[in-house]
């Protein structure tokens, strides 16, 4: 399908947006006026596209590999109170997750739609909103799960209007969002349009499946917070209803290596470069464009001696390591009590001086495709380019240098095959919704729902080479981990499983008086000081 470059490049023709509040938005009409702006169906089209720069944006672009800093998978220099139980409302980060900018930016587009209705089609109407409602939608449902009760707003806002504001009941919040998935769902489906990276019907299917499960299952664990009026029956139900649709429409499988070649695992692949425009698991993805759309992750999750010289910024945790089993199907700290036969062969190896990291080895082959660990090799052209030296004292990577280091780092979403300029180049897509994780969803469903989640739930793990098992909940957790490290959803996934104030990267707060309140967020103080009718969450008053 032909790469829908425009809607990545489009905010640099788009009308700008200023306003005094990020839930505001007045556009500078000095060279054309509203009125005659919205009569052209082009450039209601490009206001469109400009939309889809506000799908997981914040922080230069890193947020959806660096939201595993606020879980017990990895920290992030700088963040850590985001997982800690230290986090304020001065926090830096905290602003990336106050999404009022984006809200208003699709308000303003939706009112503009309006107006350009007579110039457009049924269809192209139709579609078009559908877009910007699903991205505000996304963008309404991240902040209700960040921050709980926000406020509810879906036209543009005057000051004083602004300046009125309260907090909306999360119920009613999420209420608003289901059914605008739902509305949406129709739109999409009256004017399919599958051009890579716009939303589909199976896009929109899969957020109703990511927000129904996760409503339906937290709900158990988390009493301070009110939960969806739909009963848990219902929503698992419609979980089952939108996974089944994806499943169904047979346009997406998952993912096989794009070389063809049999020695190299399609986990590895699926996250560079090279695999962009030619990948069946991705539903949606954040776009890029080598030179026109970038991000710097190339340089963010690399290590200093690798061809980018990186800044080793998000630093995986033991605890996602330890979750990737033996190649055997049984967790690794086992091997030895079940006489796996690898252990034999870790020492021959050793002992031969041919391993020098056994640990690593003869595990699941998404631990190398997803974490950096000591003596990981990085590959470039068929060739070791460069070995990741945290235990070597004339390295730059050497832990002894840079102690706060965790010895662990993320190769996801990185270019192997690049170079040292490509450091601030980076145009791997960010997965947002994929395959697996839609059979991981289902499977979770019917097994929360009285159901046999078995045939999805080992569909992922075959992919990874990895023997059938039960598909009990507490094992759909652990793969849930490997399988999406780095792709924004082990926070939710805690948390909907009852499993966040028990992770050990969160034992401290668990003792702390923020301990309930650390799974929301506080409201970012620049908007309580903007609007005095914002009331802060419970447990973080004091640090206003």
């Amino acid at each position: 399908m032909k790469a829908l470059k425009h809607i990545m490049v489009a905010t640099l023709c788009t009308v700008a947006l200023t306003g005094c509040d990020d839930f505001l938005t007045t556009p500078p009409l000095d060279q054309i006026t509203e009125e005659a702006w919205w009569k052209d169906a082009n450039q209601t089209k490009m206001m469109v596209d400009g939309c889809y720069d506000y799908v997981y944006q914040g922080d230069g672009d890193n947020i959806i590999a660096f939201r595993d800093a606020w879980t017990d998978n990895s920290t992030w220099w700088g963040v850590e109170h985001f997982a800690n139980g230290d986090l304020r409302p001065t926090s830096l980060g905290l602003e990336d997750e106050w999404k009022y900018k984006a809200i208003a930016q699709m308000n303003y587009v939706l009112h503009g739609l309006e107006l350009s209705k007579e110039y457009l089609t049924p269809d192209q109407y139709a579609h078009m909103r559908a877009e910007v409602r699903f991205i505000r939608a996304l963008n309404y449902y991240d902040m209700l799960f960040f921050f709980g009760d926000i406020p509810l707003v879906d036209k543009v806002l005057t000051v004083d209007e602004s300046r009125a504001l309260t907090r909306t009941p999360r119920v009613d919040v999420y209420d608003f969002v289901i059914n605008e998935l739902e509305e949406c769902l129709v739109d999409i489906k009256k004017a399919p349009n599958f051009e890579s990276g716009r939303v589909t019907e199976d896009v929109v299917n899969a957020m109703i499946a990511r927000v129904s499960l996760h409503e339906a299952a937290k709900s158990k664990y988390i009493s301070f917070l009110k939960n969806s009026k739909k009963s848990t029956e219902d929503l698992y139900k419609r979980v089952l209803t939108a996974t089944q649709a994806i499943i169904e429409g047979g346009r997406y499988g998952l993912y096989r290596a794009y070389d063809g070649d049999p020695k190299k695992h399609s986990y590895e692949e699926l996250f560079r470069p090279q695999a962009d425009g030619n990948n069946n698991e991705v539903i949606f993805e954040r776009q890029y464009f080598p030179s026109l759309k970038t991000h710097n992750l190339n340089n963010n999750l690399s290590y200093p001696s690798s061809v980018y010289c990186g800044w080793k910024g998000l630093l995986p945790l033991q605890d996602i390591v330890d979750e990737y089993e033996c190649i055997e199907g049984h967790p690794y700290d086992q091997c030895e009590a079940l006489n796996c036969p690898h252990v034999a062969e870790r020492a021959a190896l050793d002992q031969a001086g041919m391993l020098s990291y056994g640990e690593y080895e003869f595990r699941d082959p998404r631990l190398k495709s997803t974490i950096i660990h000591p003596g990981w090799e990085w590959i470039k052209g068929g060739k070791v380019d460069s070995h990741y030296g945290v235990e070597d004292p004339d390295s730059r990577d050497y832990i002894g240098k840079e102690p706060v280091s965790t010895g662990f780092l993320l190769t996801k979403w990185t270019d192997l095959e690049g170079e040292e300029p490509d450091r601030w180049l980076g145009h791997k897509n960010l997965t947002v919704f994929r395959y697996a994780d839609v059979l991981l969803m289902k499977a979770e469903a019917m097994e929360r729902n009285d159901g046999d989640g078995r045939a999805e739930y080992n569909m992922v793990r075959a992919h990874a080479g990895l023997p059938a098992r039960k598909s009990s909940l507490a094992n759909i957790l652990e793969d849930r981990q490997v399988v999406l490290a780095g792709e924004t959803c082990h926070r939710q996934d805690l948390i909907r499983f009852g499993k966040f104030l028990k992770s050990s990267h969160l034992r401290r707060s668990v003792q702390s008086a923020l301990s309930s309140s650390s799974i929301v967020f506080p409201i970012p103080q620049r908007s309580l000081a903007f609007n005095g009718k914002l009331v802060q969450n419970k447990g973080y008053e004091a640090m206003e």
